[in-house]
């Protein structure tokens, strides 16, 4: 009997292949997925947390203003610690064309 196919067939065709299964042959899977599919996926993951957390009755931690604030079950907010972003020349925008080899220094 055949498969059926739905309309993910072409990703569930690139899973069942042996290459699939080989050390970085993730990327043609990726290739094809539609633009932010990772985003609506790490959101839909994060909800179900939150809402895991809030039906147990677990605080949740989450950033708030330039704070690391914890929610907790009865609604209040406790604020952990203040996020201070310096600028930093290091990391400077750069222009890079194919091929282009990137020096990175070892860490001593």
């Amino acid at each position: 009997m055949a498969k059926k196919r739905n309309s993910s067939g072409f990703y569930q065709s690139l899973k069942d292949r042996a290459a699939w299964r080989k050390v970085g042959e993730i990327t043609a899977y990726e290739e094809h997925l539609p633009a932010g599919f990772f985003d609506v996926v790490g959101r839909r993951a994060a909800s179900n947390a939150i809402n895991e957390n809030r039906a147990m009755k677990i605080s949740i931690t989450s950033v708030k203003d330039g704070w690391v604030v914890r929610e907790m079950p009865d609604g209040s907010h406790q604020q952990i610690s203040q996020i201070l972003v310096k600028p930093n020349n290091q990391y400077k925008e750069r222009k890079l064309v194919k091929g282009a080899v990137i020096h990175v220094g070892k860490k001593g």
